[in-house]
């Protein structure tokens, strides 16, 4: 295992996440990230209680696809089920983004999937954001939940708790969060000037397909 490589992983997980701490999409000590070691089956991830705007390198732990702590001296984020249970469905994802993005976020407590609404989020996310229902952060059953869903998209919204996204980079899975935040509040306003006109898929990719 390089030191090295654990160290560039690091320094990437915490400027990614102080950016989605400027852009309001965590706030105090919601949300979590993590990405994988490349050649590894080991994980990084914030810890629990840990502000993710102003997190620090040594800070963040290092876990098994198990979600067991491999290194660290805080413990592992309450959510690490959830990641862990994502790296071991998806061998194409290399990291996992949690936030409470605001707009998102009042979609998944409204039940309302975000639907792919302009071109670049058709681009990225061709099937929308789905919601997954309610279960109790941090348990084995939401993990599944969420198992369940990410099998088919790169972004799912979690009932009444944030918004959950994949990528085979640290910087695809961020991008893909803050697209889902702005896709969020553009449905909200086609939503608000045309009613659920606008909200047809089969449509849209009728509209979009080249």
């Amino acid at each position: 295992m390089s030191i090295y490589t654990i160290k560039e992983v690091s320094e990437r997980l915490v400027k990614a996440s102080r950016e989605l701490y400027e852009q309001g999409l965590v706030r105090g000590t919601s949300g979590n990230m993590s990405a994988k070691i490349p050649g590894t089956d080991t994980f990084l991830i914030k810890p629990s209680g840990a502000r993710m705007g102003f997190l620090k390198p040594e800070e963040l732990v290092l876990v098994d696809l198990q979600g067991n702590k491999v290194r660290g001296e805080l413990n592992v984020s309450l959510e690490t089920p959830m990641h862990a249970v994502v790296y071991r469905a998806r061998s194409d994802v290399q990291a996992v983004v949690h936030t409470h993005a605001p707009m998102a976020t009042s979609f998944g407590i409204a039940k309302t999937d975000i639907l792919p609404l302009q071109v670049e989020m058709f681009m990225l996310l061709p099937n929308g954001v789905p919601v997954v229902p309610f279960e109790q952060p941090g348990s084995e059953t939401l993990a599944e939940a969420v198992q369940k869903k990410i099998a088919d998209y790169d972004a799912v919204i979690l009932e009444n708790h944030g918004v959950v996204t994949v990528g085979p980079t640290i910087e695809v899975a961020c991008n893909l969060n803050e697209m889902v935040e702005e896709a969020a509040k553009i449905q909200l306003a086609a939503m608000t000037l045309s009613g659920r006109d606008a909200l047809d898929l089969a449509k849209l990719k009728e509209k979009f397909k080249t």
